[in-house]
């Protein structure tokens, strides 16, 4: 990262549990993934200040032409993965997507007779969205954004939850705007287990993205966490794959992730292979 030794870093607290203890895993120097001994839960400590954090984000995604454009090649299979699943649920209602990017998800969503409402903080992402898609766009975080109780019936989110400083309050917020009997979607890395093996092998490598992403979760984690905030019903499943514009990337991808479908429905819906991502869908109860 260009800006590393620019951004400023503290110290935290366990993002779950809110203890101070650590144990630390691996190291993408001079960055550090820990967990936390009393909650099991893994992330960035130290890492960057909130304020470092949101200029780091707005140089994050691409803003040429041909890179967008190779980023929605990039989600095109997971997005429609998620969308037969939105469907397949309810057909139509009001839809958030949270770090939606260039707004190409929301997009589809529209296409299908959605409302639909997408929040960005990457400028770049949100100038796309509004002008080239005509999406409505807000550009502060979900926290801030002050909707109303019970607004949405659905709430998505890809690759987004590793990437908040607080994810707990962010799920807290997403169950509060939730309709009862509304559901989240959300896609997530589950990054781990591949460095727990790399290292073992002795192989270098900079899979966690750090700084970037500031929380790794596995989906039992996620599940405490969604849980705890009162989200019931969970869903899990592998949910397509993503196919990026690196060739190695992209065959690495399309092996592993067809491999980990095949292996998912085989188990009878009950393997969730470790380390490639994965989408969990949770409900928030009726009255």
């Amino acid at each position: 990262m260009k800006r590393e030794r620019e951004f400023e870093i503290e110290e935290i607290h366990c993002p779950y549990c809110r203890g101070s203890g650590k144990k630390v895993l691996h190291r993408e120097d001079p960055y550090q993934m820990v967990q936390c001994p009393s909650c099991q839960f893994i992330y960035l400590n130290p890492r960057p200040t909130l304020e470092s954090l949101h200029q780091f984000y707005q140089e994050y995604l691409p803003d040429e032409e041909a890179s967008i454009e190779s980023w929605r090649r990039m989600m095109r299979p997971v997005f429609k993965r998620a969308k037969g699943l939105i469907q397949r649920l309810r057909s139509e209602g009001r839809l958030l997507d949270v770090g939606c990017g260039f707004g190409f998800f929301l997009a589809e969503m529209k296409n299908c007779g959605w409302e639909v409402l997408g929040i960005e903080i990457a400028h770049q992402a949100i100038r796309y969205a509004r002008e080239v898609l005509k999406l409505n766009i807000l550009s502060q975080p979900l926290e801030r954004a002050g909707f109303p109780d019970q607004y949405f019936h659905v709430i998505t989110g890809f690759y987004v939850i590793e990437h908040l400083p607080d994810p707990m309050n962010f799920l807290k917020e997403c169950f509060r705007i939730l309709k009862p009997g509304g559901f989240i979607l959300l896609r997530y890395p589950h990054t781990t287990p591949i460095k727990n093996l790399l290292q073992v092998l002795g192989i270098q490598n900079r899979l966690y993205d750090l700084p970037a992403h500031l929380n790794d979760f596995s989906p039992q984690m996620i599940q405490r966490c969604l849980k705890r905030v009162g989200f019931i019903k969970f869903k899990h499943l592998i949910g397509g794959f993503t196919l990026p514009g690196d060739l190695g990337k992209r065959t690495a991808s399309i092996l592993f992730g067809n491999f980990s479908e095949i292996l998912f429905y085989l188990s009878f819906n009950k393997i969730l292979f470790p380390g490639v991502s994965k989408t969990v869908i949770a409900y928030k109860g009726e009255l």
